[in-house]
């Protein structure tokens, strides 16, 4: 199944969907176990990706702690590149910075006469468990064992650069004369790629800026952790915010409910 589920996600962001056709007398198998539960997991995933969006959804603060040679993150949620969920169901466990990502930044900034900076992503990991036996064996051999979960996880990577502070607006303006332009709207839509996956769907969660004391021991700043970077996902919730903050700002100057203003999610 894992590999399978690989497969799937290494293809074009768009295919046509296939489920099952249940009748009676039917003999059912893996495949067709199989067939049930990716056709649900593709379709989620394809609305999660192209509906609701990548990066955090909540949560996952970073923390560098004492010493800046690891860090921990809150629990939260993200949706990657491919519309995977990446659940942190707690804080992590103390992560190793490793010294090699740190000593590359550290090059790499000379390189480019930069500020040296590494930074921290969250990529979704599925692993295999919980072995059970499978009935297959004849007389003469023991019966195998096969692993009878995947269990959706998720790991950590270090990047020895770092991204630009993402900007939520991009490109498009489809705002005009403080009404919706459906026109650019309607290009928008049209013009947006939904067939292509991204390369590395990890999200990104937060710059760390390296300092480099004279005693050669570099380490991360803690009080210089940068989470602007982070995508986020504009949930129905995070809307209802933005919609709720605009109309308090829309009766010109005097704050309060009583004017209708600018909108958004």
């Amino acid at each position: 199944m894992e590999q399978k589920s690989r497969h799937r996600d290494r293809g074009a962001g768009l295919r046509s969907p296939v489920r099952n056709h249940y009748f009676y007398g039917q003999l059912l198998g893996v495949e067709s176990f199989e067939l049930e539960a990716g056709y649900g997991i593709a379709q989620r995933r394809l609305l999660n990706r192209l509906v609701l969006g990548y990066g955090v959804v909540c949560g996952l603060g970073v923390r560098v702690l004492s010493g800046g040679r690891r860090i921990v993150i809150a629990p939260g949620l993200a949706l990657d590149g491919w519309g995977r969920e990446i659940v942190v169901p707690r804080e992590t466990d103390p992560i190793d910075v490793p010294r090699d990502v740190i000593d590359s930044a550290l090059a790499r900034a000379d390189d480019c006469d930069d500020e040296p900076c590494i930074q921290v992503l969250l990529c979704y990991h599925e692993c295999l468990g919980d072995p059970q036996p499978a009935l297959a064996g004849d007389c003469t051999t023991a019966d195998p064992c096969a692993p009878s979960t995947v269990r959706e996880r998720y790991r950590v990577r270090f990047r020895d650069r770092c991204d630009r502070p993402h900007d939520p607006c991009g490109e498009a303006r489809l705002v005009s004369g403080g009404q919706i332009d459906h026109d650019r709207l309607a290009w928008w839509v049209t013009d947006r790629d939904c067939v292509r996956l991204p390369r590395d769907p990890c999200v990104p969660l937060a710059n760390l800026r390296i300092h480099d004391p004279d005693d050669g021991h570099p380490h991360c700043d803690r009080d210089n952790v940068d989470i602007g970077v982070r995508p986020v996902v504009w949930s129905n919730l995070l809307l209802r915010e933005l919609l709720t903050a605009a109309l308090e700002d829309g009766g010109g100057g005097g704050g309060g409910r009583g004017g209708y203003g600018d909108y958004e999610e």
